[in-house]
């Protein structure tokens, strides 16, 4: 199953500057992802260590592209 990379309030896939959302918490066994605009709104409480190893999955399942 394709991961659903959109914005939990706004279903954006970039935030305003490009940057790709980042999953900010873990619930129940779902990523959820946020922009920048968001993030706060949805983060998960500090250290969580679901929201690290989520994060990290997502990093590894993204295609690299070499900066130019």
């Amino acid at each position: 199953m394709p991961r659903d990379r959109r914005c939990h309030t706004c279903h954006t896939v970039t935030s305003v500057n490009g940057a790709p959302t980042v999953v900010v918490a873990v619930v129940d066994g779902q990523d959820v992802y946020a922009c920048a605009a968001h993030r706060a709104e949805h983060a998960a409480p500090a250290h969580d260590p679901l929201v690290a190893l989520a994060q990290y999955q997502d990093m590894a399942a993204r295609p690299y592209t070499r900066p130019r």
